[in-house]
């Protein structure tokens, strides 16, 4: 009897909760068993940062995204880009580093986010953060001006085997950065020190195109996407570029380094970097969202204008890939004399 007793006690409340969950149901509600998890996607306004200044290549591409984001409205909130130059980079890292667990902030981020790190100008990592994409890769452009005694790539390597101290080469936005390893490669392929030029670090690569056309430096290494606008006003010429195969348009006429028979392919990547503690939500919600806008026309079209090559990586190839470069980088570094 007690079994029986039992059982009936047992049945008896099965079917309370059933009759319970049936009522709340009826009613609009579902006890948390039931209830959906509901996707992440930012309720505040979302922050784009940038480590430099405007008119440089991360400031660049930020506001390119901003705009198709909100164009295509894959974001419903607003979005802004916020620049916080310094440290080349090292502000704007620790901006995002202290908005832990926050979906809604994401920064532009490149090789310098490693090259900072492995020269201990910055004690945040990549680690330290939530890698996000690799949205592209680009290459490297040297410009002179016009009226530059510099004509060529070959006037340069004559420079630099002359007297590297008599070059004068602007970079941004941090000694040791992608830039300077470019710059670096070339002098070291042909047998010149690079620790023997003068190198002057710019906010922006922006602002060390405006130096070069004043004249304070004799030639600068940087992004070629920022270099297109002012190579088709004539208002400088590029003498050489770090990719394996000649760019199409303004860059068609350039010759690469390996052309000009220096070992010098580098290339540059841009990517997103959330604050770190981000939620599998959250994460999954820049996912989704980055992997629509790689797929739009817009995005296409921006990436052949700025002559950036497509990489559109998701968090998980992105962590994966930047392990891979911080170890690259650091060898190159080493190599290059700039770390020991």
């Amino acid at each position: 009897m007690k079994q029986l007793s039992d059982s009936a006690r047992k049945n008896g409340h099965v079917l309370v909760h059933a009759l319970l969950c049936s009522c709340l149901l009826a009613t609009g509600f579902a006890p948390p068993a039931l209830a959906a998890s509901p996707q992440w996607q930012p309720a505040d306004n979302v922050e784009i940062v940038v480590g430099a200044g405007p008119g440089g290549g991360n400031d660049n591409i930020a506001r390119k995204i901003q705009k198709i984001l909100q164009d295509k409205k894959l974001v419903v909130s607003p979005i802004t880009v916020v620049n916080k130059p310094g440290g080349g980079g090292a502000i704007s890292l620790s901006y995002l580093g202290q908005r832990a667990g926050m979906g809604n902030f994401v920064g532009i981020t490149s090789n310098t986010i490693l090259t900072n790190h492995i020269n201990k100008k910055s004690a945040i990592n990549y680690t330290d953060l939530t890698p996000l994409s690799i949205l592209i890769n680009e290459y490297i452009s040297f410009n002179v001006k016009p009226d530059s005694e510099i004509k060529t790539g070959k006037d340069l390597i004559a420079k630099l085997q002359a007297d590297p101290g008599s070059v004068v080469v602007g970079i941004s936005s941090s000694l040791g950065n992608i830039n300077h390893i470019a710059f670096a490669a070339v002098a070291r392929a042909i047998g010149a020190d690079p620790r023997k030029a003068k190198v002057v670090v710019f906010p922006s690569s922006g602002a060390s195109l405006t130096a070069l056309m004043g004249g304070h430096v004799n030639i600068v290494a940087g992004p070629t996407s920022i270099a297109a606008t002012h190579l088709a006003s004539g208002n400088l010429r590029a003498i050489a570029v770090t990719s394996p195969k000649r760019r199409t348009g303004v860059f068609s006429a350039v010759p690469t380094w390996k052309e000009l028979g220096v070992d010098a392919i580098v290339d540059n990547w841009r990517g997103l970097i959330g604050p770190k503690d981000m939620t599998a939500a959250q994460i999954a919600y820049w996912d989704t969202t980055l992997g629509k806008m790689f797929k739009t026309e817009e995005w296409e079209k921006e990436v052949e204008a700025n002559y950036w090559d497509n990489a559109a990586k998701n968090s998980k190839e992105t962590r994966q890939y930047l392990k891979v470069q911080y170890d690259d980088i650091k060898n190159e570094l080493v190599e290059l004399g700039f770390v020991k």
